[in-house]
């Protein structure tokens, strides 16, 4: 007589097994898939489909925090409190390029706003969906008011063009956001952009980068990417749990 404990053991694991692929398929439907959605163009961008929307769009084609407002000329999308042109879209990759039309790049000494937060480090939705997180390779440019030169700090890069007799400015790159540890004690805050960094351009990495550099570099804009499953086993876990479903019904 077989193992009643090992038969129920086993039941269970399938049974569980079952219910995390449907759960993480229907995470897939209830956010918002392909099916029964048209591709669109919107601005200079063609073909788009999911993740994005636009304003009108029936419930569940694209995400919401992913609606476009299109022109004949430009895609934009709503990030925390700012608005972003929408340049490039990877599919492959799951990400898309933005850039801040507020960043004049046509200007001989640009500067981020100083008023505008321009990235929150994403949102999760009702379905437990990381929404508009940056990639991990995004920077920040933080630039400071200084009263005094910066003279024990090679972090800090003078932006010359943007000094007066009696303030200096600086921009040194963050990884966390410009926090207030990173300031010198006679400096305040003034601005901040994030960006995707070119450490080919400037190696090791961005130590040598100037304020011209740093500001080619922002002009590019930054990555942001499709919704994050929180939901989702990772892909070997998947595997596992196919292979055990497979198993299960043979």
């Amino acid at each position: 007589m077989g193992n009643p404990g090992a038969y129920y053991h086993s039941v269970t694991i399938q049974a569980l097994t079952v219910f995390s692929l449907v759960a993480v398929f229907a995470a897939d439907h209830v956010h918002g898939g392909n099916d029964g959605c048209s591709h669109f163009s919107c601005g200079h961008l063609q073909n788009i489909s999911y993740p994005f929307r636009r304003r009108g769009d029936p419930v569940g084609c694209g995400a919401e925090a992913y609606e476009l407002v299109c022109t004949s000329s430009k895609a934009t999308i709503q990030i925390n409190t700012g608005t972003y042109y929408v340049t490039a879209i990877n599919y492959t990759g799951s990400y898309f390029w933005v850039m801040d039309p507020n960043y004049d790049t046509n200007s001989s000494c640009p500067l981020p706003q100083w008023n505008h937060l321009p990235y929150s480090a994403g949102k999760l939705d009702s379905h437990g969906f990381w929404n508009l997180e940056t990639r991990s390779g995004n920077s920040i440019a933080c630039f400071a008011n200084c009263s005094r030169a910066v003279m024990n700090n090679n972090a800090y890069k003078p932006v010359t063009c943007l000094g007066a007799n009696n303030s200096h400015v600086y921009v040194w790159v963050s990884r966390y956001g410009c926090p207030v540890g990173e300031l010198e004690p006679y400096c305040g805050y003034r601005a901040m952009i994030p960006f995707s960094e070119d450490y080919s351009s400037f190696p090791p990495g961005l130590h040598n980068a100037r304020y011209a550099d740093i500001t080619q570099l922002v002009s590019k804009g930054f990555i942001v990417e499709f919704p994050l499953d929180t939901n989702r086993p990772n892909e070997k876990l998947r595997i596992i749990l196919n292979i055990c479903l497979n198993n299960s019904i043979r």
